[in-house]
């Protein structure tokens, strides 16, 4: 077996980025590969991996460009660098394109390829900044968050794109109304400002004025930082404002996403994600922005719709469109559920990271 070796972002809480991670080590051809997983702190990821018999070793990894860290960073690139000789590691990859730095590092010291997996949108200047010319490989999850990689003079061929996936088998639909007389709409994610459950509140607002049916869940808690416990007070104060504490649930971190995603008749996301790819899978519409990978997660007007994030009132008048309309939104709902089949299937994710993973150990 062939060992590779994966940085992930946390290991402390489980986000998209580690959902998408665990997929593909829990999945990989074992009789070909050997995942090893390091995580730069312990916590509920981390144990999720060790329960799914994922080798996990927990290595703190200082960020790379901050001053403070400059003795930090060395020692734990050395540290990383002799763990990846000890288990023969013949490749790594990152889950988080911040990481780029460690990766090179590693590849420079144990002369092995090296692949970048890019979650979030850069821009150009980021692209250079993260030294993306100096991987091998570059995943990432959309045509639109390769764009800058063009852009910033990267070889095209280094580039692949493989969008997210969902587990079909636990994310199963479940059509029609979730409850009597009642719509609801779920946004899921952290409780931070990239997610914006703050729009979210004002967007319940102006539809809430408007449809005395709907109420709102907000899935997910917030990070245990001073910047996310006070981002999470100002959407409860929102929700004060607007009077809204009868039709929006605060529902706080769940473990169990499918049954949380199948309460739902309709997903808001105002950023992207795997989450787009799993409310389809249950039979959800879904209605995004153009951020990241969602434009090309969402068939517009066939499993969800594409709306701008600014004005406002767009999605709020999609959103009631939706919300009269219960056989347009089972409708909806069916035919995301087929799109996720065809397009989010863990095996085909995981092969196509593999055909790459080929490519690279044929070359070097």
């Amino acid at each position: 077996m062939i060992p590779i070796l994966y940085l992930s972002h946390c290991g402390s809480s489980i986000g998209g980025g580690e959902k998408q991670l665990a997929y593909l080590v829990t999945n990989i051809d074992r009789t070909c590969y050997h995942p090893l997983v390091v995580c730069p702190d312990d916590g509920v990821f981390a144990e999720h991996l060790r329960r799914a018999g994922i080798s996990t070793v927990i290595l703190g990894l200082p960020p790379w460009r901050k001053a403070k860290s400059v003795i930090a960073r060395r020692s734990a690139a050395k540290k990383l660098a002799t763990l990846a000789k000890a288990h023969n590691t013949q490749l790594i990859h990152t889950s988080d394109s911040w990481f780029n730095p460690y990766l090179w590092y590693v590849k420079n010291r144990l002369k092995i390829p090296a692949v970048s997996h890019v979650r979030n949108l850069l821009t150009p200047t980021q692209v250079r900044k993260y030294k993306f010319n100096r991987m091998d490989s570059i995943i990432a999850i959309s045509e639109q968050s390769r764009v800058p990689l063009i852009q910033a003079g990267i070889d095209i061929q280094k580039t692949d794109v493989v969008c997210n996936c969902v587990d079909l088998s636990a994310f199963q639909p479940a059509f029609g109304p979730t409850h009597s007389g009642e719509y609801v709409i779920g946004i899921v994610g952290r409780i931070e400002p990239f997610k914006r459950q703050k729009m979210f509140v004002e967007i319940a607002a102006k539809v809430a004025a408007q449809s005395e049916k709907v109420r709102f869940h907000i899935i997910g808690a917030a990070l245990d930082t001073p910047e996310h416990r006070v981002y999470e007070q100002e959407v409860r104060q929102l929700v004060v404002k607007h009077q809204l504490q009868e039709v929006v649930h605060f529902a706080g971190h769940r473990t169990d996403m499918p049954k949380a995603m199948q309460k739902l008749d309709l997903l808001v996301t105002l950023s992207a994600g795997s989450v787009i790819a799993e409310a389809m899978a249950t039979g959800k519409p879904v209605i995004g922005t153009p951020i990241g990978s969602t434009a090309e997660m969402i068939v517009h007007g066939v499993t969800g719709y594409v709306v701008p994030l600014d004005p406002i009132d767009g999605i709020a008048n999609q959103i009631i469109k939706l919300a009269g309309d219960s056989t347009q939104s089972v409708r909806i709902g069916q035919a995301a559920r087929k799109h996720a089949e065809e397009t989010f299937s863990v095996e085909m994710h995981v092969q196509k990271v593999q055909n790459i993973y080929k490519e690279l150990l044929n070359k070097s």
